[in-house]
């Protein structure tokens, strides 16, 4: 069953954002859509990527697309910098089939 593709705008469950670069070429409601190796930033992940997409055979510029359930990883806030590991979630996504 398909899941919801990601934009650049879409949150993480620990509420960060997918800032990009995304795919430029390809649009989802007016955004681009994210790919596997996009950065995250927000309070919770000051700093991260997405490290692995559950869609590894929708490939934008040659990136699978990043999609509900696709894993980030990155550096939490100082002063311990802790990692920082969690999901996309959002509920403002688009199924592509």
């Amino acid at each position: 069953m398909p899941t919801p593709v990601a934009t650049i705008t879409n949150m993480t469950a620990t509420g960060d954002l997918i800032v990009g670069p995304g795919g430029a070429t390809t649009m989802v409601k007016g955004l681009p859509v994210s790919c596997m190796g996009d950065m995250v930033a927000g309070a919770m992940c000051i700093t991260g990527s997405v490290i692995m997409s559950t869609a590894m055979t929708k490939l934008v510029k040659g990136r699978p697309v990043v999609n509900m359930g696709s894993m980030v990883v990155g550096v939490g806030p100082p002063p311990l910098c802790p990692p920082v590991s969690t999901t996309v979630m959002s509920t403002n996504m688009t199924v592509i089939v």
